[in-house]
């Protein structure tokens, strides 16, 4: 039977959905919403095999009170093999492709692609204290690492600047139509300076239409939990 915290998680989880999803798409996932609490929390039972701190869905005080944090959107942690899958979609050369989790919160993703060997994996995040626990998260991890070059930006998204590498960029919905739009055009402008494979992995999509339009990606999978696109040296 589960403990009284998985059924808290299983709330906060639905909660979560529903205000992002509305009730309609709440309802749709609403079994494997069960089923998963009834299995107890795979995130949970992540964090305790490999001693980090990922579990959680978290939406900070300062989301509330602060302006510069009004566009972000409630942390969760990615999915293990949902994460795996997505990855697999996308043959590459690991070792000329940096990896990019935009809004990484306490960098799950981060600690799951090292186990790939990318050129380097980049964690982009606003919140100060999601970034403390990711350094802590990736210092501490005990699973195996093909990429141990790992670097940290606490800023907000739209101000980052892109590196001119062959890149897999990894949005798990982390802010919203605003600094997306910032973001995609920094992507647009970093492409027509240095054009290049550039793949795009953007998972639990509310604006899918934002990319599907942007001009310069194209769509190369749709499944219910996640797009992924290419840059037109990609497509082409």
């Amino acid at each position: 039977m589960p403990f009284p915290d998985t059924f808290a998680r299983w709330r906060d989880r639905a909660v979560a959905s529903f205000h992002k999803r509305g009730i309609a798409g709440t309802i749709r996932l609403l079994p494997g919403l069960v089923a998963a609490g009834m299995r107890g929390d795979p995130d949970v039972r992540f964090d305790q095999r490999y001693g980090v701190d990922t579990a959680g869905i978290l939406k900070p005080a300062s989301l509330q009170s602060d302006p510069k944090f009004r566009h972000s959107n409630w942390y969760a942690p990615s999915s293990t093999g949902g994460f795996r899958r997505m990855l697999r979609d996308i043959e590459v050369d690991h070792e000329k492709f940096v990896f990019i989790d935009f809004g990484c919160g306490k960098g799950k993703a981060l600690l799951l692609a090292s186990a790939l060997p990318f050129r380097e994996i980049i964690g982009v995040e606003i919140w100060p204290e999601m970034v403390s626990i990711a350094e802590e998260n990736l210092r501490k991890y005990r699973g195996n690492r093909a990429c141990r070059v790992a670097r940290l930006h606490c800023l907000d998204a739209s101000e980052y600047s892109i590196p001119a590498d062959p890149g897999v960029f990894y949005f798990f919905d982390p802010f919203r139509e605003t600094v997306t739009r910032k973001v995609l055009e920094n992507l647009r402008q970093s492409l027509l300076v240095h054009p290049r494979e550039v793949y795009v992995i953007y998972c639990e999509p509310e604006r899918p239409d934002l990319l599907d339009n942007c001009g310069f990606l194209a769509l190369l999978k749709r499944t219910e939990h996640y797009s992924i696109y290419g840059s037109a040296k990609v497509a082409g």
